[in-house]
């Protein structure tokens, strides 16, 4: 038995921040990570560098932001001096035993390379692609229980399921509770803790697929949510009014705009059900490590690559477009196993997720990264912040979002042939620069819904030039001729494909 620290992650996909009770949302029915927040560290000011699965799982992994890691949009592989890299790495060459178990979503490579030496439940590559449920291993088992999966599709959807989400975007799924993909991945997960080497400690993921759409849910979560708990976002009332172009145009809105107030009351449910499945799932995972005797050995980490627009500006999903508070903000609860508790407002990136865990572990991480240790913070309510403000970065190379695989490097960013989305949260506003569309500015004390664009307003100009000149500065580095861009502001109303961006 050693004396050093494990460390667990558990992280959601597409969950966004005001999705629990501990954030807030009374209509939220997770018991179990509200019990983890009372007995941890709450950030409530942790964010996203891209709303999109890809490059945020990136991210997270190699303390860095998308345009250093080269993962600009989903299968845009990652760059190959970084193959072998990240924080896995570092823990391996400390002595820790790793396991990734769950959605992978880091293209170009694999959690072996990366130096996890034990992986489970693993999607397949399809067409370059892996592709987060599609998990051979799941439907190979569900299909000996008599679940037929549709073959040509990859979220696991039985001709039942494929039917009752061609009439609305959410339903009860055909494969119950004890067959469902999260309680399978669970179970997968707890038999490789089982397997962990006795004399070692350990640093392991869990990487559910849930609640990233399609809001398909097993009962009885679909029915879990108390519907009249449930509170649409303000800014649900005044829908794309006011928004860019290239948002209002985009199939975020578009696929949705026939949905009644009802129909999104039920697809938030569905989300929120799809949370609780997560929460209960973490349950399980934390009295395995209580009978275990390693609950409180173990940093535990909770968070989610990104979040979804549900409802906000009646928009769903996430991706390039979204760089608004409902897709970049996202949960964070550390615990440490001195029992320090905390509230911290304090801004963290999902960059820096990685060296703070290298910091509590004690574990040395030499590469270069983006990433900010805030492990000073946790449990501190005190500690001096580590960031002033945080940035998000989307990229599309000639309109497209990069399905087919192909790579994608900043430095080869041109425009117009190219789009660049930027954004800057500080504890006041937030700034998003288009490449191809107007800017928004958006004063988050007066308008916390982000309805009332004023970056063409005379009032705002000083903010707005301020802002755009952090975000030049901050991408300069890579993109020096999108920085004089972002400074002079530039506007170009050529439209840009509306490729739908995907998982």
């Amino acid at each position: 038995m050693t004396d050093r620290l494990n460390v667990l992650v558990v992280m959601a996909d597409e969950q966004s921040w005001n999705t629990m009770g501990c954030t807030g949302n009374p209509a939220a029915r997770t018991p179990h990570l509200d019990e983890l927040a009372g007995e941890s560290t709450v950030f409530d000011a942790c964010y996203t560098p891209f709303p999109l699965c890809c490059p945020a799982r990136t991210s997270l992994w190699t303390g860095l932001m998308p345009r250093h890691h080269g993962v600009l949009g989903n299968w845009r592989p990652i760059e190959p001096r970084l193959r072998s890299a990240g924080i896995a790495q570092a823990f391996a060459a400390a002595g820790y035993h790793t396991h990734y178990n769950g959605k992978w979503h880091v293209p170009g490579t694999t959690p072996d390379r990366m130096g996890w030496a034990a992986d489970s439940a693993i999607p397949a590559v399809l067409r370059g692609q892996d592709r987060g449920r599609y998990i051979e291993e799941y439907r190979a088992w569900a299909g000996e229980r008599g679940f037929a999966f549709d073959p040509d599709h990859i979220e696991n959807l039985t001709a039942r399921d494929l039917e009752a989400l061609a009439e609305r975007p959410y339903a009860t799924s055909s494969v119950p509770l004890e067959s469902f993909l999260e309680t399978w991945q669970c179970e997968r997960f707890l038999n490789g803790l089982d397997q962990r080497p006795a004399d070692e400690p350990w640093l392991a993921v869990c990487s559910f697929n849930a609640p990233h759409f399609p809001m398909l849910v097993p009962s009885p979560y679909d029915e879990l949510i108390d519907r009249d708990q449930v509170r649409l976002p303000e800014s649900w009332s005044t829908g794309t009014a006011g928004k860019p172009r290239e948002v209002r145009d985009s199939h975020f809105a578009r696929d949705f705009e026939q949905l009644s107030e009802q129909d999104w009351i039920e697809v938030t449910s569905h989300y929120l059900g799809l949370c609780a499945l997560v929460d209960s799932q973490f349950g399980r995972i934390r009295r395995y490590l209580e009978e275990a005797g390693e609950w409180d050995r173990t940093v535990v980490v909770f968070t989610s690559d990104h979040g979804d627009m549900m409802g906000a500006h009646r928009l769903m999903e996430k991706g390039h477009w979204l760089h608004y508070e409902e897709d970049l903000r996202v949960p964070l609860i550390v615990r440490h196993p001195d029992g320090r508790q905390s509230r911290n407002a304090n801004f963290v990136s999902l960059c820096d997720i990685a060296p703070t865990l290298s910091e509590l572990a004690e574990v040395p991480w030499d590469e270069p990264r983006d990433g900010r240790s805030f492990a000073a913070m946790v449990g501190n309510a005190s500690a001096a912040a580590t960031r002033d403000y945080v940035t998000a970065e989307t990229m599309l190379h000639d309109g497209r979002p990069g399905g087919s695989g192909d790579p994608f490097h900043a430095a080869d960013w041109q425009w117009p042939r190219d789009s660049l989305n930027l954004s800057v949260r500080t504890a006041s506003h937030r700034y998003v620069f288009r490449s191809h569309d107007e800017a928004e500015l958006y004063d988050l004390a007066a308008d916390p819904w982000e309805q009332h664009n004023i970056a063409a307003t005379p009032e705002a100009a000083d903010t707005a030039a301020q802002l755009a000149g952090l975000l030049a500065d901050e991408v300069a580095d890579v993109l020096p001729d999108a920085a004089t861009l972002v400074r002079k502001g530039v506007l170009d109303i050529t439209p840009v494909s509306k490729a739908k961006g995907t998982s």
